[in-house]
C-alpha cells in the first residue's frame, strides 16, 4: 500500500511548481559546499523552542550549532566524569536505534523494578549496554548511580520539550533475551561467550522500525501533547556490522531502511516531519562533508546544516552567536578548567562559558595541536 497518494493532475503541479523536481536541471548543485536541498517543512517552530536531541553521535553535533546559534537545548547537560567516556561529554548518551530510544522512554513511564537486571558484568566491572558502545565499565554502584541520574534527572526534560529533534542511526540492534529488551551497544565476545543464551542480534527492516517510532511519538505525546518532531537520518556510516556482509554494504542497507521508516512516519503525522540532514551530507562532495576518518561529519557542514534547518523552520536565518572558528571540543581541549565543570554539571557547554566569561577573559577558542577526539569528530 502506498504510503501517500497524490491526484494526477496534482502530481504534475507538484513536479512543476519546484525548482528541484528534475536531476539534470539541478546537477550542478552536487559540485557545491555542502549541497542545498530543498525543503518546505509541515510547520514552524518559534524562536523560543525548547529542544531535546536523541539519537546517534550526529544529534550532539546538532545541539551543539543548535547551541551556537541561541537555541535551547534541553538535552545538553549532563554529568560525566571524563574517566569514563573521554570524548565529547554527553557522547554516552548517544542512541543508535529507535529501540534503543523507546527503551528509555519506557522507563520514564515505568520504571524497572530491578535495575541491576538491565547491567551486564564483565571482567572488568559493570557495564549498561543501554548507553553508548565503549563506555568504560564501573563499579556496580556507579553503574546503578548513573541510571538514577537519568531516570531522575535526564530523561525527564522530556516533558519541557517543545521538540524532540531524533537523528536515526543503526538497523542492526542486539537483544537482551534475559531481560526482553533491546541493547543500545553489542556485548562483547567475552560476555556473549560467557551467556550464550542472553544475547541475540536482531537485522530490523523498516516496519519494525516505524513500529518504533509509532510507539515513542505515543510516549512523547503522553508527556507533553504539543510536542512536535523533527526526524532525520544520521549520515554517519555504520562502524562495525554484525551481519557477516561488507560493512558499506550493511551501512547501505541500513540507512535505506531507516530512511524508509522516517518517510512513512512523517506521512502519517502533521506533528512529524523529516529534515534532509542526510542528504545534504551524504551529497556533498565528500573531503567537505566528512572528517579525517571518513567516518563523523564535519563540524563546518553540520553549521551549514543548521544554517539550513534555521531557515527552514523559523523563517529566518538565525544568527551565529559563536566565533566562525568556535567548536565545543576545541574550547573544552584549550580550557581544561571548563571542561570540569561542564562534566560536573555546573555548565551546560563550553560556549555558555564562552558568552558568560570566556571571551571576556581572553580564553583560547583552541590549542595549536588539536586533540584527537577534536580531529575525529570532524574540527
Amino acid at each position: 500500500m502506498a504510503v501517500r497518494t497524490v491526484e494526477g493532475n496534482e502530481a504534475w503541479r507538484g513536479a512543476a511548481r519546484s525548482e528541484a523536481s528534475q536531476w539534470a536541471a539541478t546537477v550542478d548543485r552536487f559540485q557545491s559546499e555542502p549541497v542545498r536541498i530543498s525543503h518546505t517543512p509541515r510547520f514552524g517552530l518559534d524562536r523560543d523552542a525548547r529542544f531535546f536531541c536523541m539519537g546517534s553521535c550526529f544529534a550532539r553535533n546538532i545541539e551543539e550549532h543548535l547551541i551556537y546559534r541561541g537555541a535551547n537545548v534541553l538535552s545538553k547537560r549532563v554529568v560525566s566524569p571524563k574517566s569514563e567516556w573521554p570524548a565529547r561529554a554527553n557522547g554516552f548518551l548517544n542512541k543508535f536505534t529507535t529501540h534503543s530510544m523507546l527503551q528509555e522512554l519506557r522507563w520514564l513511564e515505568t520504571p524497572p523494578g530491578d535495575p541491576q537486571a538491565h547491567l551486564t558484568e564483565t571482567a572488568n566491572g559493570w557495564r549498561d549496554l543501554h548507553l553508548t558502545p565503549g563506555l568504560q565499565s564501573s563499579t556496580l554502584e556507579r553503574a546503578l548511580e548513573r541510571r538514577a541520574w537519568l531516570a531522575a534527572e535526564y530523561f525527564p526534560r522530556l516533558r519541557a520539550a517543545d521538540v524532540v529533534l531524533m537523528t536515526l542511526g543503526l538497523n542492526e540492534v542486539w537483544r537482551d533475551q534475559e531481560t526482553d529488551t533491546r541493547l543500545n551497544a553489542a556485548p562483547g565476545p567475552w560476555e556473549v561467550r560467557r551467556r550464550p543464551d542472553r544475547y541475540q542480534l536482531e537485522i530490523t527492516d523498516a516496519q519494525d522500525n516505524l513500529d518504533a517510532l509509532e510507539e515513542i511519538r505515543e510516549r512523547l505525546k503522553r508527556l507533553n501533547p504539543a510536542m512536535k518532531m523533527v526526524v532525520t537520518v544520521s549520515p554517519v556510516p555504520m562502524g562495525t556490522t554484525f551481519s557477516d556482509q561488507d560493512v558499506a554494504v550493511a551501512n547501505s542497507l541500513s540507512k535505506s531502511v531507516l530512511r524508509a521508516a522516517a518517510g512513512a512516519f512523517e506521512a502519517r503525522h502533521a506533528d512529524v516531519d523529516y529534515f534532509p540532514s542526510y542528504e545534504i551530507v551524504t551529497l556533498s562532495p565528500r573531503t567537505f562533508a566528512y572528517g579525517l576518518d571518513c567516518l563523523h561529519v564535519s563540524d563546518q557542514i553540520v553549521g551549514h546544516v543548521m544554517e539550513q534547518f534555521m531557515q527552514a523552520y523559523l523563517g529566518e536565518a538565525a544568527p551565529r552567536l559563536a566565533p566562525d572558528d568556535f567548536t565545543e571540543l576545541s574550547y573544552l581541549d584549550a580550557n581544561p578548567d571548563v571542561e570540569d565543570a561542564v562534566r560536573r554539571g555546573d555548565l551546560s557547554s563550553g560556549f555558555e562559558h564562552w558568552m558568560r566569561a570566556g571571551r571576556e577573559e581572553g580564553r583560547p577558542l583552541r590549542t595549536e595541536q588539536l586533540s584527537d577526539r577534536a580531529l575525529r569528530a570532524g574540527v
